[in-house]
C-alpha cells in the first residue's frame, strides 16, 4: 500500500502528480466546512485539483491511503473512484484522461468508455508530451502496480459508489457519469 507520506517525501512525485496528472497533494485544503456526506463519517481530503474539485478518502481506518477514495468536482459531481489510493494511482498512470472516460460515458456504459479511450490517448500523445516522461519517474519511484484493466476498474468504482456529496443548502452531488456519448463530439467523428 502506497502512502501519502511515501508521495509527499518525494517532491518530484508530488510534483508530476501535480502536472500533468492534476492530482494535487498541495490543494488539499484545510477548510473542509463545504464537504458534507449523506452518510456521516470521517473523510480526510488527499489531494485538490485544477477546477477546485477534492479527493477525499473516507470511512473509518487509522490509514487514509486504505480506504476508498472519492472525487468531489466544482461543478456538483461526485463519486468513489477507486478503493484505495494505490489503485487510484493506478488508474491515474494508466488512464490520466479518467474524466473524460466519464464525461463520454452515455450515462455509465463501459463500452462507450473503451470507445472514447482510442480518443483520447490520441489527444493526450498531441496535447500532453510531458506526461510520458512525468509517468516514467512516478513509476520510477513509487510500487503501483499495472491493472489488468483501468478502464473497468474505473467504471466498476463509479457504480458502486456509497458516499454521497451533499453541498450546503442539501442538494446531493450528481453522479461523475455524464450523458455524452463519443459519437457527440464532433472532433472525433
Amino acid at each position: 500500500m502506497i502512502t501519502l507520506a511515501e508521495i509527499r517525501s518525494n517532491a518530484t512525485v508530488v510534483e508530476d502528480l501535480d502536472w500533468p496528472f492534476d492530482f494535487s497533494l498541495d490543494r488539499a485544503d484545510d477548510d473542509t466546512d463545504w464537504i458534507q456526506l449523506k452518510q456521516a463519517q470521517p473523510f480526510t481530503v488527499i489531494a485538490g485539483e485544477g477546477t477546485g474539485g477534492v479527493f477525499l478518502s473516507c470511512g473509518l481506518s487509522s490509514a487514509a491511503e486504505s480506504l476508498p477514495i472519492l472525487h468531489g468536482t466544482s461543478e456538483g459531481q461526485a463519486g468513489r473512484v477507486a478503493s484505495n489510493l494505490t489503485e487510484w494511482l493506478a488508474i491515474l498512470m494508466a488512464v490520466p484522461y479518467w474524466r473524460d472516460l466519464l464525461k463520454f460515458s452515455a450515462g455509465g456504459q463501459l463500452d462507450e468508455m473503451r470507445k472514447t479511450a482510442t480518443f483520447m490517448d490520441k489527444e493526450y500523445a498531441e496535447d500532453f508530451a510531458d506526461l510520458p516522461d512525468a509517468r516514467e519517474r512516478i513509476l520510477a519511484l513509487l510500487p503501483i502496480p499495472t491493472l489488468d484493466d483501468p478502464i473497468k476498474v474505473l467504471h466498476d468504482n463509479v457504480h458502486a459508489t456509497d458516499c454521497v456529496l451533499v453541498a450546503e443548502d442539501g442538494y446531493e452531488y450528481e453522479s461523475l457519469f455524464n450523458k455524452f456519448r463519443p459519437s457527440d463530439n464532433r472532433n472525433w467523428c
